[in-house]
């Protein structure tokens, strides 16, 4: 009998296309497979380099800037003329009246030209520098300047007079004759000398000064009363010069004794500094005493004018230092565990930074008081209390560095951002 095999082969397809579907299948499952094994392997790839990177380390910032004392500012005595000023030697200035007017100083000049006589001829104390002999010259000037009746102290050829002496007869009784002696001696002319003198004033911020000559009888020379404080400042850092401008008089080998023209000195705790007096016009560059304060109280009165213009100078001056006297106070600047800072930590809540002790200085309202922080290189291990850097305060030239310290624990990011961070 004949087969007819037709059937097998139609019933043979199904079986063929079950088996296709099923390798395909297996295919997908496989495919499906090494994708989510591929993604797991990124994932655990991209979580190991996350949780294996460095921690940025947290940074800590000043928060606390700097201010003024509060309070209404105080109010000094000031003349109705020319300018002035007033501070307190250390801490700042309390005042001014027309502080940067230029006005002809006269003798007030020849304190710059014994700063730059210190500074390229320094004394110690109880040292009296180099002896000069004065020659026919200095006593030819002498003479030329006492018949213009000019300030003058009397010399003679062949005198000898030191340093110290020299500087004693240009600041005591205010020598004209003497401050051309030193200027020559020093620089070999006046010119070359008031060229140093200028380049003085500009190192001491001594803008609205300019000198044309050493003793100040020039009307050129001009200069503020703003400018003056800052040169009174720098005398008075000197130790040789600050004890000559407090001698109320001198002896000197030929002329004898002599006396400071600023009759101030040795009363009401005034201890210098310098007059000068041209025409109708009186100056005064004066320190004094404070109350309950090693500090002194200096100033400046320029352009005074009257019947006897330096008298004036040296009224205005008393006013102004007893009113100065009374302004002076201790004012709390920093508090102890006032916040002055912030550390930022990845991943934490913002720290506080703390003061460690309060400080006080002498100022009064209106003073700039200025905060300047230093941190110290942080980790990402700080304890509560761990030092963190130091504040300095600072109130003219008083200064005090405080340590400051974090107010908690500053926190390690935790494992969740540490994964999650970009």
């Amino acid at each position: 009998m004949r087969r007819n095999d037709s059937w097998l082969g139609a019933a043979s397809e199904p079986s063929r296309s079950r088996g296709s579907h099923y390798r395909g299948s297996e295919r997908s499952v496989a495919g499906l497979s090494r994708v989510i094994v591929g993604v797991v392997i990124v994932v655990v790839v991209v979580s190991v380099i996350q949780l294996i990177r460095p921690v940025p380390l947290p940074k800590a910032r000043q928060t606390i800037s700097s201010a003024l004392i509060p309070g209404t500012p105080p109010s000094l005595p000031w003349p109705s003329q020319g300018g002035g000023e007033v501070g307190i030697q250390n801490v700042g200035i309390i005042g001014g009246f027309n502080p940067n007017q230029q006005i002809p100083l006269a003798s007030v000049a020849k304190i710059v030209t014994a700063l730059v006589i210190v500074k390229d001829h320094p004394l110690s104390s109880g040292n009296d520098g180099p002896t000069l002999t004065l020659t026919p010259t200095d006593a030819s000037e002498y003479q030329t300047m006492l018949q213009q009746q000019d300030s003058v102290m009397a010399v003679v050829s062949g005198e000898k007079l030191n340093e110290y002496q020299l500087l004693e007869a240009l600041l005591i009784p205010s020598a004209d004759n003497i401050a051309v002696t030193l200027a020559t001696w020093d620089a070999g002319s006046v010119p070359a000398f008031v060229a140093k003198m200028n380049a003085m004033a500009k190192s001491l911020g001594m803008v609205h000064t300019v000198f044309k000559d050493p003793s100040g009888l020039d009307t050129g020379t001009v200069g503020s009363a703003g400018d003056q404080v800052l040169a009174a400042q720098a005398l008075l850092k000197n130790q040789v010069l600050s004890q000559i401008v407090a001698k109320p008089q001198a002896t000197l080998p030929v002329v004898g004794v002599v006396y400071n023209v600023n009759y101030n000195v040795g009363h009401d705790g005034f201890v210098g500094i310098k007059t000068g007096s041209m025409g109708n016009g009186g100056n005064l560059v004066f320190a004094a005493t404070g109350t309950g304060s090693k500090d002194l109280i200096v100033g400046a009165i320029l352009g005074q004018s009257g019947v006897q213009p330096l008298i004036s100078a040296l009224s205005e001056s008393t006013k102004l230092v007893n009113a100065a006297r009374k302004v002076p106070s201790q004012f709390s600047v920093l508090r102890q565990g006032q916040q002055v800072g912030v550390i930022v930590a990845p991943g934490a809540q913002p720290v506080p930074v703390y003061a460690t002790k309060s400080v006080s200085f002498v100022g009064w309202p209106g003073l700039h008081v200025n905060y300047s922080a230093k941190f110290t290189k942080l980790s990402n291990n700080i304890a509560k209390g761990s030092k963190i850097g130091v504040l300095t305060v600072t109130v003219g030239e008083q200064s005090q560095a405080v340590s400051l310290v974090a107010g908690t624990a500053v926190q390690r990011p935790s494992l969740i951002w540490r994964l999650k961070r970009l």
